[in-house]
């Protein structure tokens, strides 16, 4: 065969990029010359063999997307492989793929809707991490997963009961072999809730429950300035999208749903969108009660989860150990019935969802790990959308939505 011919064939397989996906870096076509001058052609990765590892799209160079998930990228080495990030604006796209490159030297930037069709009709694409705007989020997990990609969205599932409904139906009316839908609840996968939860469970009757979470948003808080977060469509602001997060951890810990829920929600911060702070009565599944404080108008940080039970207490508690950011789990049992214990949990969440997410994928069973179900998460969602209609709408008891999930 003369150079010609290997030239005509390269050409035929090089990146075009509103069609074929075939690429010079990532692809060399062979030929083989047999006897008679008949020939085949084979298609092999630069290094010689077929990748391995999931191939995957970032979709976002938000705040979140930067600090949280390209680290955890980063950490997972070789086990998923990022081939493109994406976002609305050239701009963030292209800064977004120079940090990056430092592990994914292979990794390209997409942006707008010609972007986003080149990644969703991408054969090297498997999975697609979405980390988008809560109200914008839904419809672009719904043309992945239609697309045949396997999704990991962010917290929280939607911005209303109402649309997550909507689209587990959608995802639910898909054929019998539909992708992986996974949402993102880190809180879920942290140890420290779930050794909590064990504890819990072995000190006899759930007595009383407390939450408190007070975060100083203030400018000097890097999502201070976030657009989105203020859309007065956004029914909940700051309480909503992170509300989620208290809420799973308080279920992981507990091992009970939420039923019932009175609140009264306030507004003392004019620079922080309302309401500001959200005061929640609970009434779980097995009859006992509890509050719940959200503010977003303290002065100081805490998280602190605390489950009084008939033998004991257990409390898990945001803190710093060795320099370390994590959980504190501490055990008081109930007088007389042994000394007091505390254990300390680093941060590990944001990682183990992503692994467990890579193994489901790798399994391809079609169903994620149940800590990531969009059914947990609209659960969660169900919950702290509950308490703001009764917060926003004269402190009127409201029942939770789960039992229509």
């Amino acid at each position: 065969m003369t150079c010609w011919g290997v030239f005509f064939l390269r050409e035929q397989f090089r990146f075009r990029k509103s069609s074929e996906d075939w690429g010079e870096e990532t692809s060399r076509v062979l030929f083989s010359p047999e006897e008679g001058g008949e020939g085949e052609i084979k298609i092999m990765a630069m290094d010689g063999e077929i990748p391995r590892q999931p191939a995957m799209a970032l979709l976002g160079c938000g705040v979140f997307a930067r600090d949280a998930y390209i680290p955890v990228l980063q950490a997972l080495g070789t086990s998923i492989t990022l081939r493109f990030v994406w976002s609305r604006s050239q701009a963030a796209a292209q800064e977004m793929v120079q940090r990056v490159k430092g592990f994914a030297p292979d990794a390209d930037a997409e942006w707008g809707e010609e972007g986003l069709e080149h990644i969703l009709a991408s054969p090297f694409v498997q999975c697609c991490a979405i980390v988008l705007p809560i109200l914008s989020q839904p419809g672009i997990v719904m043309r992945a997963l239609r697309a045949g990609k396997h999704v990991l969205q962010e917290k929280p599932v939607a911005g209303s009961v109402e649309i997550g409904l909507q689209a587990m139906h959608a995802y639910h009316g898909m054929h019998h072999e539909a992708p992986i839908w996974a949402v993102a609840e880190n809180y879920r996968f942290e140890p420290a809730f779930d050794e909590a939860g064990k504890l819990v469970k072995s000190l006899g009757t759930m007595v009383a429950v407390t939450v408190a979470i007070e975060v100083p948003m203030t400018k000097s808080n890097k999502y201070f300035d976030c657009e989105w977060r203020r859309d007065p469509s956004l029914k909940g602001a700051f309480i909503l999208d992170c509300g989620v997060h208290f809420v799973a951890g308080l279920r992981v810990m507990t091992g009970c749903d939420i039923k019932l829920v009175t609140a009264i929600a306030t507004h003392r911060d004019t620079t922080v969108p309302a309401p500001d702070t959200l005061t929640t009565l609970i009434r779980f599944d097995n009859g006992c009660s509890g509050t719940m404080v959200i503010s977003y108008a303290s002065s100081v940080s805490k998280a602190c989860w605390r489950v009084v039970c008939s033998r004991g207490t257990v409390v898990v508690e945001r803190g710093v150990r060795e320099g370390k950011l994590g959980y504190i789990v501490t055990l008081n049992p109930r007088g007389g019935e042994g000394e007091s214990s505390s254990q300390f949990f680093p941060f590990s969440g944001l990682e183990e969802e992503w692994r467990a997410f890579i193994a489901d994928v790798q399994r391809s069973n079609g169903s994620p790990d149940l800590r990531s179900s969009p059914r947990e998460a609209l659960k969660d969602l169900a919950i702290v959308e509950a308490a703001l209609a009764s917060g926003l709408h004269a402190d009127a008891p409201v029942s939770v939505k789960p039992a229509s999930i």
